[in-house]
């Protein structure tokens, strides 16, 4: 899930969950850069998804799943902030250490991925909008469950 589309050819994998005893939220893990969602969190938050990937239907037993591929790959990195971790025997850069974002180049959609890390993870912008236009607010406010929103950046840093 790397911000290609994948819905022209998608062929749902076979699946299975992986803690079955577990209680059950509203979002789980797929794979990196993207997350399953049953039909109830589709409805509610049809919108947001909509506007920033497509939904990849999905069955398991004779519930219907959806996997969450993020369309949205903005160029927003602010590259001459932002801090990395360089590979000490290749100079290479292996992951970001310090995110810094380019504020006027940040997408229209509060979900969103970037080049440098698209299959790696999911974006989400907040408080830069009225709440009930962002996901972040939208997933707490409903009181969905199985998300974790790590804080990465913000405009003071």
């Amino acid at each position: 899930m790397d911000g290609r589309p994948k819905l022209p050819d998608w062929k749902s994998p076979k699946i299975y969950i992986h803690n079955p005893k577990h209680q059950r939220g509203d979002f789980f893990h797929f794979c990196s850069g993207a997350f399953v969602i049953d039909s109830i969190v589709a409805k509610k938050m049809l919108t947001f998804f909509e506007n920033a990937g497509e939904l990849l239907p999905l069955t398991f037993e004779q519930y219907s799943y959806f996997i969450f591929n993020v369309l949205e790959c903005v160029n927003c990195l602010d590259l001459q902030k932002t801090e990395w971790v360089i590979g000490k025997a290749t100079g290479e850069k292996i992951r970001i250490k310090k995110y810094a974002f380019d504020k006027n180049r940040l997408a229209e959609s509060t979900l969103f991925k970037i080049p440098e890390t698209a299959a790696a993870e999911i974006l989400c912008a907040s408080g830069l909008k009225d709440p009930e236009d962002e996901f972040k607010f939208q997933v707490e406010a409903a009181g969905l469950t199985g998300l974790i929103f790590e804080k990465v950046w913000s405009e003071s840093n």
